[in-house]
């Protein structure tokens, strides 16, 4: 047998015994997990069997049934093995693969996936929401015991390995094997995800009684406070975990897409599929023809070949044909009705859709017009597109209404938003590429906006106005205007760069100045820390006082690096700085000197006068090397004093200069940065960080991951509390090690820092991160997720 591999890591008591031991049971018993799931699901079959309506829906039920029973011990034989490779890899990864949800898919992904993708991640994220249904209230229990058996001090359900998600991937992996074919795996999955949960419930109801039972007593959950202070919230009465949430909620108005857009539809619409005339009205066709004339669906008025399946707003509803009565006679339907009808029906219910769809955007639109002849003139013109039409004016409708409800918007950022909305629709219309090429000119125009709008943390800003201004003076007449391209966006997108450039050239040319002076202190630290390395090895420097080392190892480690960065004679010890090592170290010792003091006293005027020319070569501060300079006085002194050596001053003078490390090489994460290079960049210093945050100005609470500072990029927006006052900014660089960052706000105002302040800031509230992702792309990412949802709901 296959030894199980470590699948977390845990402290070596008796609570990750008692975790250890829940865990290799479950492996124990899969195999009789799997039999109980295999023959629910195989009732289940036979249950919605005796309950088929048509034959092909009788065969198809029966076919999955008999495989499930032909199949079910080879899916007991091979589970277990499944079900420990998924524990393995989830426990492997995901430190560096954060869980995300099932429903989280990218819009810019959906054209890179075929239909069987789609289709796994619909059958997918709908067998997890069974899951979830079924266990959410024993997970969240669970996962409060199974936290703290690992010794976390709050719960982290990604640590949790006995999640529904590791059960349902062993679950996938087992089907995959099975070689059934796509119906038959299709009409398996739901029974199997059913069956499955009821099992995870009553496992996970045990497994809590078992670790309560081995003393395990549940953590609590991290909450950031108004303050910045992050508390945990204590268990509720009985041991209950508050606060679990379902990885299936999605944003409300992500929620509100019409039935119509699916995660297929809307993949197909983006590989501009719907282009051509509307198919499902071809599919439709031989359905219609196939019936009588007398038939009230082959008699629908405007449902003829010659007419498009276009806006049903612009019929006529006044005077419909009425049914005909029921005692005329229907002719029977041409032979090939029984293989035409399914599609054809399925055609029809969509263009019923298509009507309601175009309804409600027909509302909205004269909701947001008022209903005036003006907006009417404006509202997106009809094209022969069919379905395609009508999906463009959804997701174009759905993204704007992300986007107008995003709460880092400002209001008349929001409404100017919503103004655009029919200059979007009639570009959707005109150019489908607006969906599918993220550097489109109408989406780079959105994210522009919208993106700096960030930089003002409210309407009375230094600079709204004067931003709002620009936008309605450029950008604003496309709201009324007949949109024919692309074109139209990228003239306004032009005269809008051209007019922030203006304003930016001055703040452009203070924040180059900061990122270079950042590169060079990065550049002259990882210089230096090499040096300090080669330092650390020399053979005499444990033999010289402890603050004597650190003095060398780093501040004299950065005159050497600056030395080498700046020279241009080609010399390899320019300054002859690094020749002043060995002489410092000698000198430092004065059983060595007592013996030379002649060369010692030869030595001092010229060593002094170096330290202090190469500490002036990096404007290191006096304060935080005077201390070294008197030990070093007193070191000397003894070797011209006869009798026996005196014993080295204590380095306690030395303790508080915060340059003076650990007897150590320099930290290459954690770099120094000079003082005309702090001045030039807004450098923040770890003692400038603030104790604890004005809950007066502070957010509303947030749930977060106290220990964890979430991915940084260049761009992102972030609230930053500076000398009390909470300051919008922007990460405007990172260094390329990763270990230096530059904010720069609005007006130009730049800040920076260390990863170790950064990441002090954030723990302390006094740094919250606005957007890890951009406003448009988390619109059309809300759409994606409605359209995944809808599929999840309506497929059977």
């Amino acid at each position: 047998m296959t030894p199980t591999p470590p699948l977390a890591t845990a402290p070596s008591d008796s609570h990750s015994a008692a975790y250890q031991r829940i865990v290799h049971s479950v492996l124990a018993d899969a195999r009789h997990q799997m039999e109980h799931i295999a023959e629910a699901a195989r009732m289940a079959l036979q249950s919605r069997q005796d309950q088929a309506r048509t034959p092909g829906e009788l065969h198809a039920l029966r076919e999955a049934r008999e495989q499930l029973s032909r199949l079910a011990f080879v899916m007991a034989e091979r589970y277990p093995d499944a079900l420990r490779k998924a524990l393995a890899e989830e426990s492997a990864q995901h430190e560096e693969k954060p869980t995300r949800s099932l429903f989280s898919i990218h819009f810019d992904d959906l054209e890179l996936m075929d239909e069987a993708q789609i289709n796994e991640s619909v059958e997918r994220a709908r067998a997890r929401q069974v899951l979830i249904t079924a266990v959410e209230g024993p997970l969240a229990d669970l996962d409060a015991l199974v936290c703290a058996a690992l010794g976390l001090p709050r719960v982290q359900p990604e640590h949790n390995p006995l999640r529904p998600e590791v059960f349902l991937q062993a679950l996938q992996a087992l089907v995959s094997q099975m070689q059934v074919t796509t119906q038959v795996r299709h009409d398996w999955m739901g029974p199997l995800a059913h069956a499955l949960g009821n099992e995870l419930r009553a496992l996970y109801l045990a497994q809590i009684e078992r670790l309560k039972q081995s003393g395990v007593q549940p953590v609590g959950y991290a909450m950031r406070q108004g303050d910045g202070q992050v508390i945990y919230v204590a268990p509720a009465a009985g041991g209950a975990s508050p606060g679990f949430a379902s990885e299936t909620d999605l944003p409300e108005a992500a929620a509100s897409a019409d039935p119509l857009l699916t995660l297929d539809r809307l993949r197909r619409l983006l590989l501009g599929e719907f282009s051509e005339p509307a198919a499902l009205m071809e599919e439709a066709l031989p359905f219609q023809a196939a019936l009588p004339p007398s038939s009230p669906i082959a008699a629908a008025p405007g449902r003829g070949p010659a007419e498009p399946f276009t806006n049903p707003l612009a019929r006529e509803f006044d005077h419909p044909d009425p049914l005909p009565p029921i005692d005329v006679p229907i002719d029977p339907p041409a032979p090939d009705f029984a293989a035409t009808v399914p599609a054809a029906f399925e055609a029809l219910q969509e263009m019923n859709q298509v009507d309601r769809m175009m309804e409600r955007l027909g509302s909205q639109r004269s909701k947001a017009g008022d209903g005036s002849a003006d907006h009417a003139a404006h509202t997106p013109r009809r094209h022969a597109g069919g379905l395609g039409e009508v999906l463009s004016m959804e997701v174009v409708s759905l993204m704007v209404d992300n986007i107008a409800r995003d709460a880092r918007l400002m209001w008349p950022v929001q409404q100017f938003v919503r103004a655009l909305e029919p200059a979007l629709m009639q570009l959707a219309l005109a150019d489908p590429r607006f969906f599918s090429h993220k550097e489109h000119a109408a989406r780079r125009l959105l994210q522009d906006i919208t993106d700096r709008s960030l930089a003002f943390n409210g309407t009375e800003a230094p600079g709204f106005q004067s931003f709002m201004r620009s936008l309605m003076n450029i950008a604003g007449p496309l709201a009324t205007a007949t949109i024919e391209g692309p074109q139209d966006f990228e003239h306004v997108l032009e005269q809008l760069h051209a007019k922030w450039a203006e304003k930016d050239q001055a703040r452009k040319e203070e924040r180059l100045r900061a990122i270079e002076a950042l590169q060079h202190a990065e550049q002259r630290h990882l210089l230096a820390a090499q040096i300090s390395r080669e330092i650390w090895l020399l053979p005499q420097i444990g033999e010289v006082p402890e603050a004597v080392s650190r003095f060398l190892l780093g501040p004299w480690a950065q005159v050497v690096a600056q030395a080498r960065l700046t020279d241009t004679s080609g010399s390899t010890d320019p300054g002859r700085y690094q020749e002043l090592v060995d002489a410092l170290i000698w000198s430092a010792q004065p059983q060595l000197t007592r013996a030379h003091t002649g060369r010692l006293a030869r030595l001092l005027p010229k060593l002094l006068a170096k330290l202090r020319e190469g500490l002036a070569s990096i404007d290191y501060p006096a304060a935080r090397t005077e201390a070294v300079f008197e030990l070093l006085m007193q070191l000397h002194q003894q070797a011209f004093k006869h009798g026996p050596r005196a014993a080295a001053p204590p380095p306690a003078a030395v303790a508080d200069a915060p340059a003076l490390a650990q007897p150590a090489p320099l930290d290459d994460d954690d770099p120094w940065v000079a003082p005309s290079e702090a001045r030039e960049s807004g450098h923040m210093d770890l003692s400038e960080s603030p104790e604890s945050v004005n809950a007066a100005v502070a957010p509303e609470p947030t749930a977060v991951d106290p220990t964890a500072l979430p991915p940084l990029a260049v761009g992102t927006w972030a609230n930053l509390l500076v000398a009390g006052q909470w300051e919008r900014t922007q990460l405007s660089w990172i260094g390329s090690q990763g270990n230096l960052f530059l904010f720069t706000s609005a007006s130009g105002r730049t800040q920076s820092m260390t990863l170790r302040l950064l990441d002090r800031l954030f723990q302390q509230g006094a740094l919250q991160v606005l957007t890890e992702q951009s406003v448009v792309d988390g619109a059309l990412d809300a759409v994606a997720q409605a359209a995944m949802r809808n599929s999840v709901e309506s497929r059977l």
